[in-house]
């Protein structure tokens, strides 16, 4: 085990290493170099772009576009399947072949 004599040494030495230290001094133009990269990220293409979808009116603006395609895309299907059904029915009606029991019922009717 190391005395306490040297110990104090030791402690006295690492508290006199740090009587002459400075403040660290950065390059002057760092801050500059640093605004100047931040800037030319927001002008790509994908940054205009999702700066463009950010704001609360396009946003609002989407998502009404898309229920009323919604809303249109349900409501044509809607409209096709009941006139798919009537032409259905129409072709069942009118066009369907004659069975035998269709004509033995109009002879005994």
């Amino acid at each position: 085990m190391k005395s306490k004599q040297h110990i104090q040494q030791e402690v006295e030495k690492t508290l006199g290493s740090l009587d002459n230290i400075g403040r660290a001094e950065a390059n002057p133009f760092l801050f500059t170099r640093i605004k100047a990269a931040l800037k030319k990220e927001e002008r790509s293409a994908w940054g205009q772009a999702i700066g463009f979808m950010a704001r609360p009116a396009v946003a609002v603006a989407t998502i009404f576009l898309v229920l009323l395609i919604n809303f249109a895309v349900f409501f044509t299907a809607r409209q096709q399947s009941t006139d798919e059904e009537q032409q259905q029915l129409y072709a069942s009606e009118y066009f369907s072949n004659p069975t035998i029991s269709d004509y033995d019922n109009a002879i005994n009717e």
